[in-house]
């Protein structure tokens, strides 16, 4: 996976990026890195599925149930349907010191058009949080690339009364960015 942006380093920060496909994340140093969030999913069964993300954020561990540490996002729809066999940067995020170990995706809303229907979609809930891998990762400022694959594509249910459900099953993925 391929980062879309400046490769450059320098000796007062780290790197870490994020694509949409679960592991967690630390950093040990006084370095911030940088974590780059992409979007990706499976085959589809829908021609389009739009998932509107309004934020993504990190736990960080030692910092109690309520340190949240949230990417710089703007509120963005995704056509999961056109991630196929691709990804889509999503967020680029600076993390600080830390063991981060959860990342967390605001889901607003979905739509997915097949048959050249649109159906709005529920979801089971609007927040979903996804481990980040049975150990968190240490950064000491190196970056790296998280894939979530929100893998909702092929769990897209649309009922006879026109109504339709998205229940995604999430998977995420991280490697030393390259």
């Amino acid at each position: 996976m391929g980062h879309r942006g400046n490769n450059s380093y320098s000796s007062d920060r780290g790197y870490c990026y994020l694509v949409l496909s679960g592991h967690g994340i630390s950093i040990t140093s006084g370095l911030t890195s940088q974590v780059y969030v992409y979007l990706s999913d499976k085959p589809v069964k829908v021609d389009h599925l739009y998932v509107t993300i309004s934020e993504i954020a990190f736990h960080k561990e030692g910092g109690g149930n309520n340190t949240w540490v949230t990417c710089s996002l703007t509120q963005t729809t995704f056509d999961l349907a056109q991630l196929v066999n691709t990804s889509q940067l999503a967020a680029q995020c600076s993390l600080t010191n830390g063991t981060y170990d959860i990342i967390r995706l605001y889901v607003t809303g979905a739509q997915a058009v097949a048959n050249g229907q649109t159906y709005n979609c529920t979801l089971p809930s609007g927040k979903f949080e996804i481990p980040l891998g049975p150990s968190p990762i240490i950064v000491n400022g190196t970056g790296y690339d998280v894939n979530v694959d929100f893998g909702a594509v092929n769990n897209v249910v649309i009922t006879g009364n026109d109504k339709c459900v998205v229940i995604p099953v999430i998977h995420v993925s991280i490697k030393k960015h390259s």
